[in-house]
């Protein structure tokens, strides 16, 4: 049975002749990065191991085992990187990771349907739910607006009376 893999970066270049490269990591912490000891290149590639991973000029190297050379990194430029799942600590309670909110029907508390969740950005204060692919209605994901998640359900529940003039 193949592992669940989650997206945590994109390979955006080499940098030197070695075969280090610049990632740019999805979601909040690239502190977290550090922890994982194997990552996967692309959905069928082999698990690598992690020799080193640093922020350097406000940017993100990597290093992994198996590539060493410029050309290397080169051809994997634009790649995404990925875990197992079994690699994420799990969430705090009220936490939730993208990936298991993306998919997920929203609905308003008078239950009327607004579509699926299809991104996910983080715009400072707050992450914003993109719902719906043609509509791209935009959802500040706070405590006010979110009144409930249920990852059993796939629902997320909204008060759209504060989004009034956001949801037409």
């Amino acid at each position: 049975m193949e592992p669940d893999l989650i997206e945590i970066a994109r390979i955006s270049g080499p940098k030197g002749l070695k075969g280090q490269m610049w990632i740019i990591p999805y979601g909040d912490s690239f502190e977290r990065f550090r922890s994982y000891s194997h990552l996967r290149i692309g959905k069928t590639g082999e698990r690598m191991k992690v020799l080193s991973c640093s922020r350097h000029k406000g940017r993100y190297l990597l290093s992994l085992e198996g590539v060493s050379g410029r050309g290397q990194v080169e051809d994997l430029a634009g790649e995404t990187l990925f875990i197992e799942r079994s690699q994420l600590e799990e969430p705090g309670e009220g936490e939730y990771y993208w990936h298991d909110l993306l998919g997920m029907c929203v609905r308003d508390l008078g239950g009327r349907e607004l579509g699926k969740v299809v991104r996910i950005f983080n715009a400072g204060s707050s992450d914003v739910y993109v719902v719906d692919e043609e509509k791209e209605h935009y959802i500040p994901a706070t405590a006010d607006v979110v009144r409930e998640i249920s990852l059993d359900a796939k629902t997320i529940v909204i008060d759209a009376s504060l989004l009034e003039g956001l949801l037409d």
